[in-house]
């Protein structure tokens, strides 16, 4: 049984994904409404949690983080708030991944199960350290090191950084990279991943508006390059 925190304000939208989860008889969901009622139950074991934005009493980017202290599992926003600053600082403060309302149940599904199976993957084998020109990845603590300082990465920041660096002057797609990391597709909205790109740049690049290291070749897709060479 999967056991599901939903953290929604909105009764109707609440109850449709409650009436499908359920339905699915593989899914435990615990609803509350507020950040406090969150609070309350949050120190209970879940495998995935569902996370409103605009809540009564609290944002729910600051909640996520408050949340990622207590719980590593994944966790997924569902919000109406659909500018690109929201979701660079949801996903910015620990979120997995970002559903904009109104959205297909079938899809919330998707998303929940291709999280869970990221999450449950057990991390790869690579070598511990991961080198390049410009950095180190350390594959145990999920850390880069560069310049004698250490800067933390976000468990999908990690898997995304580490696929590239293992694959490297490969193209990938947003779609295909969304695929590669969390095993499903990404039904059309591939930010999560560009996001999760842009924090990434913000920790290895000395210049992120210019990177040397994670590309992007327009109509081809990502590519991670060991050698930094710069582009003239």
């Amino acid at each position: 049984m999967t056991k599901v925190l939903l953290i929604e304000d909105d009764i109707l939208v609440a109850k449709v994904i409650l009436y499908y989860l359920e339905q699915e008889e593989t899914y435990e969901v615990v609803w509350v409404k507020t950040g406090g009622e969150a609070f309350a139950s949050a120190r209970d074991k879940y495998d995935i949690i569902l996370l409103d934005i605009l809540l009564p009493d609290v944002n729910g980017v600051d909640l996520c983080s408050k949340l990622k202290e207590w719980h590593d599992c994944p966790i997924i926003f569902i919000s109406c708030l659909d500018n690109s600053n929201t979701i660079v600082q949801a996903l910015e403060c620990g979120g997995d991944d970002f559903i904009v309302k109104p959205f297909d149940n079938k899809v919330l599904e998707a998303r929940i199960k291709a999280n869970l199976r990221r999450a449950s993957k057990v991390p790869h084998k690579a070598k511990n350290v991961l080198e390049c020109m410009g950095f180190k990845l350390d594959a145990n603590r999920h850390i880069i090191i560069k310049s004698q300082e250490e800067l933390k990465l976000s468990s999908t920041e990690f898997r995304i950084l580490s696929f590239l660096m293992q694959n490297p002057e490969k193209y990938y797609t947003p779609k295909e990279l969304y695929f590669k990391v969390w095993g499903e597709k990404s039904w059309g909205d591939a930010r999560t991943v560009i996001v999760h790109i842009h924090n990434i740049r913000n920790k290895i690049e000395e210049d992120p508006n210019n990177p040397r290291f994670l590309k992007m070749e327009w109509g081809q897709g990502y590519y991670f390059d060991p050698q930094g060479k710069q582009i003239n």
